[in-house]
């Protein structure tokens, strides 16, 4: 009888190209060692209960992966109606995009290189997918949307300096900015854009690797591994 093997829900896990059976964590998954800062506490000390802290959450979530999904189709250039079912964007979700993505695109004419870049290190024990490899102007910048209603947080800097170290390491290129694009309703734009150059993005790389010590040495200094449920393909009584 064949055999699933399932990862834990919520969880992204990368096998390696090269050994079997070793899984390495996703960039994201070590950014969660990296504490929110203050602002983000305050905020969730002002919550009535953790399911509700939990609930917001998902539903960001959510709405981050909506958002992501349609942008990858519009990079792609697909046309996207309103009420498209496929992507069940809510209104303020559209709105986002036709203000604050399509005007940050106009802005700024990127040349799009990788869309959705599923990115996997033996070197770096590490995996991940960044969002866009962008060209603009003379710069190769590394691009993440995000759609939090608050804040571009320093766990987000960290993230995509990981991106750029693998990335620089596995396509041989060089990465001359990162940049993350905050789609908010706030902004008259109807975005927040903030770029930083080789320099800061390297100093953000240094945070990420003690971050991914901080991981390990709450894990008595071993890496941590997925716990895999080996199930049947099929059950009957």
């Amino acid at each position: 009888m064949k055999t699933l093997k399932l990862l834990p829900k919520y969880e992204h896990w990368y096998p390696s190209n090269k050994k079997k059976d070793v899984w390495y964590p996703s960039v994201t998954f070590i950014c969660g060692f990296l504490p929110k800062g203050q602002f983000f506490e305050r905020w969730m000390a002002n919550q009535g209960s953790a399911e509700e802290v939990k609930e917001v959450l998902r539903e960001a979530g959510e709405r981050g992966t909506r958002v992501h999904d349609a942008s990858e189709a519009l990079d792609r250039g697909k046309t996207i109606t309103y009420n498209d079912p496929h992507f069940g964007l809510t209104d303020e979700e559209y709105q986002l995009l036709a203000h604050g993505y399509c005007g940050w695109h106009a802005k700024y004419k990127p040349e799009i290189k990788h869309i959705e870049l599923r990115l996997v290190s033996d070197k770096h024990k590490l995996g991940g997918k960044l969002d866009r490899i962008y060209k603009i102007g003379d710069k190769t910048v590394l691009f993440d949307l995000k759609t939090s209603k608050t804040a571009i947080y320093d766990s987000h800097w960290i993230q995509v300096s990981a991106y750029a170290d693998m990335y620089e390491y596995l396509h041989k290129e060089k990465i001359d900015e990162v940049a993350i694009l905050r789609l908010t309703e706030r902004r008259k734009e109807g975005f927040e854009y903030i770029v930083r150059d080789r320099t800061e993005w390297q100093k953000d790389l240094t945070q990420f690797k003690n971050t991914y010590k901080t991981m390990l040495y709450l894990n008595n200094n071993k890496m941590i591994v997925p716990k895999i449920l080996e199930v049947p393909n099929e059950i009957k009584l």
